[in-house]
């Protein structure tokens, strides 16, 4: 089995000579396995290994049996050894997640503590032959998509799996042959969960009923599907790049792909925002297929994890949920206002008035005489109104934002110069008739915004 490892190690370039690998390690037969190949591939890859235990303090006895035992066999080949007690179950509690949920990232969490403390590079985890026949089950019953039901992959980041390319038989019959006597978890005889059901039942029944040769057809078909998966998603990437716009993508040109690059494009534009899938199911994705196809402007859903999906003009957007910020700063007149929100400040002077002002789209003049009330600079509230230059009458600022083309999620970010309800100046799209200089004013008000 050791070649074995070996030749699949290679072909997945998972171990570079230096390197210093982080292994799960449980006490169980696939991670005392996978240790110990790693101790006899030390001198060949001047490789260093750490052991990392995590005691899920479930099991009682037999958790602490499985730590002692993990220790004494770190010690026995002399392999620094890490040891975390967790209790998971109050975790899951308190976090409203599975045991299973909360198991998988207390491990994580570990693996990248010492991982930092040792200056490590890789993570070595035992997943096997078996472990993977039984994912590409769950998430085909769970309507996963090509990537889920591709099952685990060999390399992923960080993250190697040296034995995925043996089967449980083959791992057992290995520590057999060596004399590691790894410790069982009991409650992996334990049809309690769905793995275990598909593990200790369906598996059984398929082999024996149907395919014997179900865990290597599986295997084979893993490999080809994440070879597929990665070319399509190769394909997805150029096609958003194609796309965007204006930090989401252009619905025209979205419309014009294919509904499986479509797809891969929504997960990525979430996978940006969010850092990662997951709690985003396909269901989540074909609801925003749908606010698109409707394509109108202002509408939007809410996604998992305060995700918000939304319609602007021939824009669609994933962003997240955002709790308002207000601001409103009193004007010094003449002096300098910073609004530290944006990183702007208003610059305000008052001067004579020399008949050769003009307006620009950073500086605007007014008639300070005909200002009657307390300037401010802020941002947008309801009822806000402006009396715009060509047109009769005032105006929404709404209305305004709307004309604009401005996606709700800007609006609040724009500065403008307010006396009570009535804009002055909203910046960098319009400012008012009113207050404006003429032949008869004599005392100008120039307000300048620029950055901080």
């Amino acid at each position: 089995m050791l070649d074995k490892v070996l030749k699949y190690i290679t072909q997945n370039s998972m171990i570079k000579n230096g390197d210093k690998i982080v292994v799960g390690f449980s006490g169980g037969p696939d991670s005392t396995a996978l240790l110990h190949i790693l101790i006899q591939l030390k001198n060949i890859y001047n490789i260093e290994v750490f052991a990392v235990h995590i005691n899920h303090m479930i099991r009682d006895e037999e958790a602490f049996r499985d730590e002692e035992f993990s220790r004494e066999f770190c010690k026995r080949f002399d392999i620094p050894f890490y040891s975390f007690r967790i209790d998971v179950l109050t975790l899951a509690k308190d976090k409203g997640l599975s045991s299973e949920e909360a198991g998988r990232l207390v491990r994580y969490e570990c693996f990248e503590k010492v991982l930092k403390e040792v200056s490590g590079n890789k993570i070595a985890l035992a997943h096997n032959k078996n472990d993977q026949a039984e994912t590409m089950i769950m998430k085909f019953l769970r309507g996963s998509g090509l990537r889920g039901i591709s099952g685990i992959k060999p390399v992923r980041g960080n993250i190697i799996r040296p034995l995925l390319v043996c089967s449980r038989e083959e791992i057992e019959e290995y520590c057999k042959k060596n004399n590691l006597n790894p410790v069982i978890d009991s409650t992996n005889k334990e049809a309690i969960y769905l793995r275990n059901k598909i593990r200790l039942e369906l598996m059984p029944y398929i082999k024996e009923n149907i395919n014997e040769n179900i865990i290597d057809n599986l295997f084979k078909a893993s490999e080809i599907l994440r070879e597929e998966d990665e070319y399509i998603e190769m394909e997805a990437v150029k096609a958003y790049e194609l796309v965007k716009a204006d930090a989401g993508i252009s619905i025209s040109r979205f419309k014009e792909l294919h509904i499986a690059i479509q797809r891969r494009i929504i997960r990525n534009m979430i996978k940006e925002v969010k850092g990662d899938l997951n709690a985003i199911e396909n269901i989540h994705v074909d609801d925003c297929l749908k606010l698109i196809e409707k394509g109108e402007t202002g509408k939007k859903i809410n996604l998992p994890k305060k995700l918000i999906a939304e319609i602007s003009y021939d824009n669609f957007y994933i962003t997240l949920e955002k709790d308002k910020k207000d601001f409103e700063y009193k004007i010094n007149i003449p002096g300098t206002t910073v609004i530290g929100e944006l990183n702007l400040k208003v610059s305000t002077e008052l001067i004579k008035n020399e008949g050769t002002l003009k307006d620009s789209a950073f500086i605007k003049y007014f008639d300070y005489d005909k200002i009657k009330g307390e300037l401010v600079v802020r941002n947008r509230k309801e009822g806000d109104f402006i009396y715009p230059k060509g047109l009769n009458g005032k105006k929404k600022i709404k209305d305004l934002f709307i004309d604009n083309k401005i996606p709700k999620d800007k609006r609040d970010e724009i500065p403008l110069i307010a006396l009570g309800k009535e804009i002055l100046w909203v910046y960098n799209i319009r400012d008012t008739k009113n207050y404006k200089i003429d032949e008869n004013t004599k005392n100008v008000l120039k307000i300048k915004i620029e950055r901080g």
